[in-house]
């Protein structure tokens, strides 16, 4: 490789001519450097470096001396030297310009709101558009009539442009500005929230208008510039400055030049002439320009700064073409081309050479200096500074391109640092001696400087020279091959500046050379480097200042130069990533409650290792978290059991209520956060009362008081209460504090009852309310109700309801006399026909008849036939019956006038007469039996809707009858069709209503015969057989003539009855053919008849360049003709024109041109890949073809994977050489080029590339599984992406961390196996497969029980390696090791608490089932006898031990198991309380004389504590004397006590004192 280096870049590379290969040749094999380097020397690892590329490109340059180069300060020559000896001794003499070709200032413009301004427009001075001067002022268009401005009008040329600064203030079309000559438009620019409309006028007329769509760019109360840039027909528009790429935001054609004849025309801003489309808002700044501006001008004029360009920045772009070319510079292309159009100009002079030629990135510009006069002038030289300018790169290439001789030394100094001095970098020279230095010498360290001897013949023209930083062929520096473990090497290559020093020239010292043959002439130099980025970006930022290194996410890196740790990153301190490990930043584990952290070397256990260890502490612990991970909790703050410890409110206050706890403590258990409460208290806040206990307050030292409830009124029972108003919990009918009283409605309050009390059960009619006597259960009743439950009404009233009882109110005469009403009813006794409630009223079928102060009911006698339905029952206060619609009278006996038949089937009763009101006589009524209506004289029928015979009905009559009125000769008789009144015609040549007139196809009626003659019309001269009615004339086709249509009219000839003119004439005005072509061989043709065909059927002949290729013919109505023409060649004009012919004459067509399409390329089409590739890209380049087919539109390089057959890239264009990228290591790709016209495409044979290794990736974590309480079978998969060939498994174990640990516990490797692994058979190898593949699993043994480890596999292939996750696995139980002794307090006298520890993982060594609590008891003669009080669940680390004596100690141990065995502690003892002694029997009193006594006692039989306190007590008897007789009511004295007899007080009474 490197050899291939060297030849290819050696100091006289022999690429003498710049042709079109040699360029390619030298882009290929600097994409060769590029690759390799890329490949294999500095990214091919596990860090992320930038590519190389050229980073003195574009940057700024000087030289000394200043004036150093052709063309300056004026105008001179050179001559130019070939690769040829001819050409140095020979001038080919060629000038140097550096002046700009077109204008290198701004433009001058014309200032429209200076002038004209109408009186309603008011200048503000506050509201200004971005970016304006203190002393502007903008300019308010107010919504008046006539608000507009008129400057002085300028004449517009075929060049202008316009700028303008709008602050629109409403929506909807308005006019920004309008020119008009004599009351026509010139051109008119109106702007909306829509759309911006340009109206323009040419020597033609007004134009259509150009119609932009700017919505969502011009908006309401928003500043917005505004420029319309006009060069003869294109014009665009500039919103804001430019586009992105430089254009503008709209450009279009005109349909020719703005015509403005009269320089004295109108100009109005702000409202059109018509007086509409008025501006509302603020104008500023509104310029007109007498050129067209190029678009950086605009941009100037949008934000006040000119674009910067690399090469002579002043010289500005022709109107015509006034964007700048967007990959080269030098040139300018018109406004709405593609990038790569041909329709370019040059922006600077050909002839010019300025140093910033130099390095432009183009190959074909040329630096030249100025010319030596002498020989020690060119010894002297020039010194070239180029400036990186944003900051330090890392520089591995210097390539010199020269378009002169060589120069026979040159030294390159480069500055590290801006602020720092220059230093030597390399020398070259054809005699070292020059510099004081050997040829070629040797490179003692990695920053040794030595002098490179150059040949001693070079070009005369176009040679190179490159200074490979790292091998400055033939010496190789010193860590050259190891250059990321090498410091001095690394900075070696760092610099922000270089300086090139050319001193002398080769073959240009000879006196017979000309001396305008002595300068120096730079192609290109070309700087190969790449940002420093320490290894952790991929890419870098470098249009900033500085530029910025765009770190890869996994690198948790930051920094321009990614050269320091993110803030939480810093587990381990920063690391360069180099070629096989990416030393990304470690995170610190602060369970997100920290910002940032440090690094801490005392805190980490493997400080050397970057993979392992840690000294990670997190800074300032937030959400009351504390300690070096933030895994702990502040003071007065807790964490759940089990919480997660990345949670925010991990940590929460204890919120201890001080008025519960014991002292008022505030502090809580660190986990679970359980407050200190008072005896009656309970809650983890201590902030309720325990069952049975309420008021918390803090004077009370038990902390609640009892709550007493009555257990009779309580719900089961229940002794518990309200925690603030000691409420006590009632059944459903009793109410009070305590429960202790019914509620109203209620009574008799019981245990026994479910609800406590019995309801009162009152009729909520008939009772006042719900409540009763509680002792009697009788309810308050309403008036008129009695009953114990208000349930029942008093005699004369009736139906109980909410309003309670009614009166019966009989009515006297209708009702018998002695009777009362139904009490639940209501219902009075009646008399006979009589009924209702009260007896007010008839039964169905009678009437009500009034009669003095009492009333009778009687019958209806409806008829049946005339009522509704039959119904025989009437109206009870009138006696009406219900009558159908056609009946009347009271008993519905007879029929409605109009009508007739009464009958029982008749749903009307009657049937309608229904006389028709035309034929029957006014003011009569039909009979009521037969229904005949009355009719007029010409009318008959019942109804009287008949005529008589001789007439017909006719609707616009007044009788409603005409008279027939026949033809007497014409008809048959004088009657006619009653309805439509026709007459019958004696012959069939009549018709007509009356038999009065001829009938189609016959004429001239005779009234004596009524008959008519035939028409006989020609049947190929007439249109029709029919004819004029009286003299016959037929109507003839458009060329016959004749009574009978039977002649041909003069010109015409051939009488034809398929002609559709009936006779022939020459056909006219034919249309040439219409061309589709289709593709490369194929057009598609076709043609109409001619616009006079003159005939009924033509012949149509098609000629193709004067030869007849098709003939057809056609008949009338004429279709659409239509021929393919085949089998033509590609890419060729063919001539084609129509001749149509009848048998009258012929016509022919214009002549038409068609070119087919491009057809599919010949030739040979090669596709080479240029070695060694890369992992992740292949360069590949291909022979360019001929055109004879077309031209070539594209080509299309495709990538398909051998693996799965998928599509891996594309490209698409015009270069003849391609990078695929995101290709996939290790893996065989299938790549095809075609060259594609529009025709079709020409493949390329299928070429094979394998891409290079790179580091394995998706390396899932291993599967671990419990094989016993000691071994772990660990197994696991190759990665996801090999990469490459896996040599080696390596395997790493430690044990899990805890979850309160500090500490990570160290990682070892436990296992490591190589092989050869190959993901597919890429080569294709005899031994490719003679080793076995790296061992997969292992079984690991020696582990302690039930321990949870975790373990992580490492691949390796031959370019690097990667890492799983972590995976953890626990070994299987075994028996406890050990418990430890529980802690024992005392509760009370009576009752102790046992606690213990569940042990480490460890020491129980399995899950724990359950715990046994047992007491020891000592024997005096047998072992300690050992008695289980209790078996605790898993969860359980306390018991209470009751049953026992106060002041009594005690032994307990507690035994663990797990599903293997048990374990049990040693024992832990406690004491419970003291309490009162007990049984301590009566003192025994012996009388030593009259006032002494001797008091004896014994011990207690139980102290129950420490010895006792003795207290002898004496009182005096009370009712000494037992003759007292006492009884209720009688005090007695005395300190004593008194049994009274069971007489004195009754049984279940309260003694009350009285």
């Amino acid at each position: 490789m490197f050899a291939l280096i060297r030849r290819s870049f050696s100091v006289n590379m022999n690429c003498w001519a710049l042709s079109l290969r040699c360029r390619f040749l030298f882009h290929a094999i600097e994409t060769l450097i590029l690759t390799y380097y890329d490949s294999f020397v500095l990214v091919s690892s596990q860090g992320h470096f930038p590519r190389l590329e050229n980073v003195g490109a574009f940057k700024n340059v000087s030289i000394v001396p200043s004036q150093a180069t052709c063309g300056l300060p004026d105008r001179s020559t050179f001559c130019h030297s070939s690769v040829a000896v001819q050409s140095i001794i020979s001038c080919t003499q060629r000038f140097c310009v550096q002046e700009c070709p077109y204008r290198s200032s701004p433009s001058s413009y014309k200032q429209l709101l200076s002038e004209g301004l109408g009186t309603c427009i008011t200048e503000d001075k506050r509201d200004l558009h971005p970016g304006s001067s203190s002393n502007a002022s903008s300019f308010i268009f107010h919504n008046h009539k006539d608000c507009f401005s008129t400057p002085r009008s300028p004449r517009l040329g075929a060049s202008f442009t316009l700028t303008v600064w709008l602050k629109p203030e409403q929506e909807g079309v308005m006019c920004v500005i309008e020119k008009a000559i004599d009351g026509q438009t010139v051109f008119k620019l109106t702007i909306s929230e829509k759309e911006t409309m340009f109206y323009y006028r040419t020597v033609n007329g007004l134009q259509p208008p150009i119609k932009v769509m700017t919505l969502g760019r011009i908006l309401v109360k928003k500043w917005i510039h505004l420029s319309v840039q006009v060069h003869h027909s294109r014009i665009s528009f500039f919103l804001n400055g430019w586009e992105d790429d430089n254009t503008p935001f709209d450009s279009r054609t005109l349909m020719g030049t703005v015509a403005d004849t009269d320089a004295d025309g109108i100009l109005q801003i702000g409202q059109s002439f018509t007086g509409l489309e008025q501006f509302v808002g603020r104008m500023q700044d509104f310029r007109f320009y007498p050129v067209a501006l190029t678009n950086r001008d605009i941009l100037e004029v949008f934000s006040g700064k000119f674009p910067h360009l690399h090469t002579q920045s002043e010289c500005r772009c022709p109107g015509s073409h006034p964007r700048v070319h967007p990959l080269i510079q030098r040139y300018c292309i018109p406004n709405g081309a593609d990038d790569t159009t041909n329709d370019r100009v040059l922006r600077l002079d050909a002839e010019a050479h300025p140093l910033y030629y130099i390095n432009d990135n183009d190959i074909g510009t040329t630096w030249i200096s100025s010319v030596f006069a002498n020989t020690a002038s060119l010894d002297r030289g020039v010194s070239i500074t180029i400036d990186l300018q944003n900051g330090q790169y890392q520089v591995f290439y210097i390539i010199l391109q020269f378009f002169s001789p060589h120069p026979e030394a040159v030294r390159i100094e480069r500055k590290k640092r801006d602020d720092l001095k220059w230093e030597d970098w390399q020398y070259f020279a054809r005699n070292c001696s020059i510099f004081g230095m050997e040829d070629n010498g040797s490179l003692e360290k990695p920053d040794s400087v030595n002098c490179l001897q150059m040949h001693s013949f070079t070009p005369y023209s176009r040679g190179n020279l490159t200074f490979s930083v790292l091998t400055p062929e033939p010496n190789h520096r010193p860590g050259y091959n190891d250059f990321y473990n090498t410091p001095s090497l690394q900075e070696f290559v760092k610099a922000t500046q270089l300086r090139i020093h050319l001193h002398g020239q080769y073959h240009t010292t000879e006196p017979w050379v000309n001396f305008r043959h002595r300068y120096y002439g730079v192609n290109e130099v070309t700087v190969s480097g790449r940002c420093n980025c320490h290894g952790h970006a991929d890419d870098c930022d470098t249009a900033m200042k500085p530029y910025r290194c765009l770190c890869v996410k996994e690198s948790y890196t930051e920094g321009n130069n990614c050269d320091r740790c993110s803030p939480l990153y810093n587990d381990k301190p920063f690391r360069p990533g180099d070629q096989v490990h990416a030393y990304n930043c470690k995170p610190c584990q602060c369970y997100s409650h920290a910002e940032s952290c440090h690094y801490d070397l005392a805190m980490d256990p493997f400080p050397q290792e970057h993979h392992r260890g840690g000294g990670g502490v997190c800074d300032n612990c937030q959400h009351n978290t504390a300690g070096r991970n933030c895994e702990l909790c502040k003071d007065f703050h807790y964490r759940q059991a089990g919480a997660d410890l990345s949670a925010i409110d991990v940590c929460k206050p204890c919120d201890c209520y001080a008025t519960g706890t014991k002292n008022k403590s505030l502090l809580c258990d660190n986990i679970g956060g359980q407050c200190n409460c008072k005896r009656h208290v309970s809650g983890r806040q201590c902030n309720q009362c325990q069952e049975g206990f309420y008021n918390l307050q803090q004077s009370n030292p038990d902390g609640c008081n009892p709550c007493n409830c009555n257990t009779s009124g309580t719900v089961n029972g229940d002794i518990t209460c309200h925690q603030n108003s000691g409420q006590c919990k009632c059944k459903a009918n009793v109410i009070g504090l305590r429960c202790d009283s019914c509620n109203f409605g209620f009574k008799a309050l019981r245990y026994s009852n479910e609800d406590g009390c019995e309801p009162c059960w009152c009729n909520s009619h008939g009772s006042v309310s719900q409540f009763c006597n509680p002792l009697s259960g009788q309810c308050n009743c309403k008036e008129q109700v009695k009953g114990l439950l208000c349930d029942t009404c008093m005699d004369n009233f009736y139906g109980l309801d909410v309003t309670g009882c009614k009166a019966c109110e009989c009515d006297a005469a209708g009702s018998i006399s002695g009777t009362v009403c139904d009490a639940r009813t209501g219902q009075c006794a009646c008399k006979p026909n009589i009924g209702g409630r009260r007896c007010d009223e008839c039964l169905d079928g009678y009437y009500r008849v009034q009669k003095s102060h009492s009333f009778l009911c009687l019958p209806c006698n409806c008829e049946k036939a005339g009522t509704v339905n039959g119904s025989l029952l009437c109206d009870k206060s009138t006696g009406q019956c219900p009558c159908k619609a056609g009946v009347t009278g009271l008993r519905c006996s007879q029929c409605v006038l109009h009508a007739y038949n009464l009958s029982m089937s008749n749903v009307r009763g009657c049937q309608p007469c229904d006389c028709d009101a035309l034929g029957t006589l006014a003011g009569t009524v039909c009979d009521h039996v037969s229904g005949q209506c009355v009719c007029l004289p010409q009318r008959q029928g019942r109804r009287c809707d008949e005529c008589k015979p001789g007439f017909y009905f006719s609707p616009s009559s007044i009788t409603g009858c005409l008279p027939c009125l026949c033809h007497i000769a014409g008809s048959v008789n004088q009657i006619c069709d009653k309805l439509t009144g026709q007459c019958s015609c004696q012959d069939a040549s009549v018709t007509g209503q009356t038999c009065e007139r001829c009938k189609e196809l016959y004429f001239g009626f005779d009234s004596v015969t009524g008959r008519c003659q035939h028409c006989n019309c020609h049947p190929a001269g007439a249109i029709s057989r029919t004819c004029h009615l009286v003299t016959g004339q037929c109507v003839c086709k458009q060329f016959v003539t004749g009574l009978k249509c039977d002649n041909c009219v003069p010109d015409a000839s051939n009488l034809d009855v398929h002609n559709l003119f009936g006779c022939s004439k020459t056909p006219f005005q034919q249309p040439p053919p219409t061309g589709e072509v289709l593709n490369s061989s194929v057009i598609n043709l076709s043609w109409s008849s001619p616009d006079s065909p003159n005939s009924n059927r033509l012949i149509y002949q098609l000629y193709r360049d004067e030869e007849e290729i098709y003939a057809t013919e056609d008949y009338h109505p004429y279709s659409i003709q239509t021929f393919t023409d085949t089998l033509l060649a590609p890419y060729t004009f063919y001539s084609y024109y129509i001749q149509a012919s009848n048998v009258h004459g012929f016509t022919r067509s214009d002549s038409v041109t068609y070119r087919t399409k491009s057809g599919t390329p010949i030739g040979s089409l090669d596709l080479n890949p240029v070695f060694p590739v890369s992992h992740h890209s292949v360069l590949l380049y291909w022979t360019s073809i001929s055109n004879d087919s077309g031209p070539i539109e594209k080509y299309i390089l495709t990538c398909t994977s051998s693996v799965d057959h998928q599509p891996c890239g594309r490209y698409e264009g015009l270069k003849t050489s391609a990078i695929i990228w995101n290709l996939i290591p290790f893996t065989k790709y299938v790549f095809s080029v075609q060259a594609c016209t529009s025709g079709g495409c020409l493949k390329s044979q299928p070429v094979t590339v394998v891409t290079a290794q790179a580091p394995p990736e998706g390396l899932h974590p291993p599967t671990v599984e419990t094989i016993s309480s000691t071994e772990l079978a660990v197994e696991w998969s190759p990665p996801e992406k090999p990469n490459g060939i896996i040599i080696r498994y390596e395997l790493y174990m430690r044990k899990k961390l805890k979850s309160a640990g500090n500490f990570l516990p160290p990682e070892v490797r436990i296992f490591q196996s190589s092989g050869w692994l190959s993901p597919q058979p890429v080569v294709e190898s005899q031994n490719e497969n003679a080793l076995a593949p790296p061992q997969t699993s292992i079984t690991v043994i020696d582990l302690e029980p039930f321990t949870e480890y975790e373990f992580y596999v490492l691949a390796v292939n031959m370019a690097g390696s990667i890492s799983s996750d972590w995976k953890s696995g626990r070994t299987g139980e075994a028996a406890p090791a050990f418990m430890p002794s529980p802690s024992v307090f005392p509760l009370s006298p009576y009752s102790l608490n046992v606690s213990w520890a569940k042990p480490e993982d460890n020491l129980a060594r399995g899950e724990v089932m359950g715990y046994s609590i047992s007491l020891m008891t000592e024997q005096s003669t047998l072992p300690p006898f050992s008695q289980v009080l209790h078996i605790a669940e898993a969860h359980e680390l306390s018991y209470v031990a009751t049953g026992l004596k106060p002041y009594r100690t005690y032994n307990f141990t507690v035994t663990l198991c797990n599903q293997i065995g048990c374990v049990t502690s040693e024992p832990g003892m406690g004491q419970t309380l003291a309490a009162a002694p007990r049984k301590l029997s009566a003192p025994h009193v012996e009388g030593i004389n009259s006032t002494t006594v001797k008091i004896i006692w014994n011990e207690p039989e139980e102290l129950n504590g420490p010895s006792p306190i003795y207290q002898v007590e004496r009182m005096d008897s009370s009712l000494a004397a037992m003759s007292i007789e006492v009884t209720k009511g009688i005090r007695f004295p005395g300190n004593g006590y008194y049994r009274f007899a069971s007489s004195t007080l009754p049984t279940n009474t309260y003694f009350t004192g009285k």
